[in-house]
């Protein structure tokens, strides 16, 4: 199980035991990687595994952090710090010489740094923020330069929402027309087949993300190690299954939480998850035709790798057998 504790599994095809092969050759999570929890062999210990949440963009994750901040308590690291990170450190951050946990009006308590691009996670690296005992989640889309905060022993627990890429395209690109921020960039692009064609549309963003290939041809190696990195590192979160996918992250973060089950806690998830996902924006969903055809083009890995990821998140069930409910 999670915690440890005997599996007496006699499936043949356990799909998290299978490692990923290209060309005959097994493919091995990449070292810079190594600082994140093997999920399947090494058992989570909230008292010195850090979550990290890996924010892939419109997946629900935005909803996951505050359930897990505002609701649970967790003392987060992620880009909520940008205002406190520039105010300390003169614009960029780089004078920072301390750790500061802040707390916001709200209640919520997060640390002043900004991990949403590579600089502001060399900051937080600098400040120890993987290691404190004062951060309990930290979030971020840069996998690799995030994984490089923890060390050996101060491992992060790597959990992240994904949703298919097709539907994730689309929600990204409503969001974007609404976000007066990108009025310059997609105030032109009056249709989803108009977004689809620009340069902005993104280009299999998980598989970049998980072998590190931000720009460049991608190819079957990078999608083999995106697939190696998703079965041996990452606890998986389905959008479409939130039921399920809350009741293993509660888990998760019942055992870091420092609230104890209050009644403000049970009501403030179930409106988050049910009547109130913050960044839902409702559209009609694409479900064929040209748009579909160029997104489907720009995604063909992601596609594929969503399909694994959903199948290691049935796989994964067994880590919360004996487990009770959330509710």
């Amino acid at each position: 199980g999670l915690l440890g504790g005997g599996e007496n599994v006699t499936e043949e095809e356990n799909i998290e035991d299978i490692p990923t092969t290209l060309f005959d050759e097994t493919i091995e999570a990449p070292q810079d990687l190594s600082n994140l929890v093997n999920i399947f062999h090494e058992h989570y210990n909230p008292n010195v595994n850090k979550l990290f949440l890996w924010h892939i963009p419109r997946t629900g994750t935005t909803t996951i952090k505050r359930i897990a901040s505002y609701c649970m308590g967790l003392t987060i690291a992620s880009e909520a710090g940008k205002t406190e990170m520039a105010r300390a450190g003169g614009g960029d951050g780089s004078s920072i010489q301390e750790l500061r946990i802040v707390e916001g009006l709200d209640g919520v308590k997060f640390a002043a740094v900004d991990l949403s691009y590579p600089d502001g996670i060399a900051i937080a690296k600098s400040l120890n923020v993987g290691l404190s005992d004062r951060v309990d989640l930290v979030s971020s889309p840069y996998l690799w330069d995030t994984a490089g905060i923890f060390d050996g022993y101060h491992k992060g627990y790597m959990v992240a929402m994904f949703r298919h890429p097709i539907e994730r395209a689309t929600s990204l690109y409503f969001s974007m027309r609404k976000n007066p921020q990108y009025e310059k960039q997609v105030g032109s692009l009056s249709s989803i087949e108009q977004y689809a064609k620009s340069s902005l549309v993104e280009n299999n963003w998980m598989t970049r993300f998980l072998s590190n290939t931000l720009s460049g041809e991608l190819t079957p190696q990078h999608e083999a190690i995106a697939k190696e990195v998703l079965r041996t590192k990452c606890l998986i979160g389905l959008l479409r299954d939130k039921t399920e996918t809350m009741r293993r992250l509660e888990v998760l973060f019942n055992l870091k939480a420092k609230e104890k089950r209050s009644k403000r806690r049970e009501e403030c998830q179930e409106k988050l998850l049910y009547w109130d996902w913050p960044g839902k924006n409702r559209h009609e969903p694409v479900v064929s035709g040209e748009a579909w055809d160029i997104l489907h083009k720009h995604n063909t890995f992601d596609l594929r790798l969503y399909e694994y990821a959903e199948k290691l998140f049935k796989a994964q069930g067994k880590l919360f057998q004996d487990t009770p409910s959330a509710w």
